[in-house]
């Protein structure tokens, strides 16, 4: 298992308005929120690297910034025991499949949950019955939030989820209205996907963030060992404005990623690697491998910083993804 993942932002930021912080006027709030800076919370997150390229705010001014909005939003130290209460309170999401509940120890929490997996093993399946139950109420498990699914390879299906929603005893059409698609047609287009899903969060409740899939754009778009360097470049940039959200609004986030066939079989592994390489993997809090076996698809939990390495089995059906009949 892995330790080095996981954040930890305080809920201050959102109260102060940025005219608020020390040393920022309003000439300099100006600036900062046409640089699509908005909150004390964002700004937090954001390098001094980042804030010079994006905004017309010189060194030491943006030094200053956010070293003010750090101070005030993250806690200097926090023990190992608040950190744990704090987790205590955080609200999880159910899969709609209690197999893989169990997998991952009651549902989904704020991070990255990356779903891989070949074509037809329920990846997308799984991210549409994931819109569904985000917004039922938390004693159903939920959220009682929206959702906002960026799609990349025109999978995101509205019939799909009105049948999805039948199963969970809702006949209200309304819970269409708590999904937002935003169809990405390249990777440059992809980036803005997240810059819509900032505000969809902060005006309409999301509280889960899909993206499916992760790697398709960059992968048709950067072709060959040449375009390798800049591909990785790219994705890693996506993997941390997806970090950043987390921090920021402690949202969940769900990605699919594609496989790779792997001619050199090594003994007792998988014949196939998720695309993406350590990039992908590091900026993963949890990853979860879906395969088909035997009319089912078998889960196997293969990275956590708090999960053991588990599997469970689960089934798709006009409802949706299943528990597996005698499965756990």
């Amino acid at each position: 298992m892995n330790s080095d993942k996981g954040d930890f932002m305080g809920g201050v930021g959102e109260e102060v308005d940025l005219e608020d912080l020390d040393g920022i006027g309003s000439s300099t709030a100006e600036k900062l929120r046409r640089a699509g800076i908005n909150s004390v919370k964002e700004l937090a997150a954001i390098s001094v690297r980042e804030l010079l390229e994006r905004s017309e705010l010189g060194e030491g001014k943006a030094e200053e910034a956010t070293k003010n909005a750090r101070d005030l939003v993250l806690p200097k130290v926090v023990s190992a025991r608040e950190f744990l209460e704090r987790r205590k309170n955080m609200q999880r999401l159910t899969t709609g499949s209690k197999n893989i509940d169990r997998l991952l120890e009651g549902g989904l929490e704020p991070g990255i949950t990356e779903l891989i997996g070949a074509y037809g093993t329920g990846k997308t399946q799984l991210c549409l019955q994931l819109c569904v139950t985000a917004q039922l109420t938390a004693n159903s498990g939920g959220l009682n939030g929206s959702a906002f699914y960026i799609d990349t390879e025109d999978t995101f299906k509205p019939e799909r989820l009105l049948q999805i929603v039948k199963r969970f005893g809702v006949e209200d059409d309304r819970l269409l209205d708590g999904v937002y698609c935003f169809r990405a047609i390249n990777s440059d287009h992809q980036f803005e996907g997240l810059r819509e899903a900032v505000r969809y969060i902060k005006e309409k409740s999301v509280k889960l963030l899909i993206v499916d899939s992760l790697t398709s754009h960059f992968r048709s778009e950067y072709p060959g060992r040449e375009n390798l360097v800049l591909r990785q470049q790219r994705l890693n940039s996506f993997m941390h404005a997806l970090q950043r959200l987390v921090s920021i609004y402690d949202v969940i986030v769900v990605v699919t990623n594609q496989v790779l066939d792997v001619p050199e079989i090594i003994p007792g592994a998988r014949p196939a690697r998720p695309v993406g390489g350590n990039i992908v993997a590091h900026g993963s809090t949890f990853r979860l491998w879906l395969e088909r076996a035997k009319g089912m698809t078998r889960v196997t939990c293969i990275d956590s910083p708090k999960h053991a390495r588990g599997t469970t089995y689960v089934v798709l059906t006009e409802g949706g993804v299943e528990d597996a009949e005698g499965e756990e």
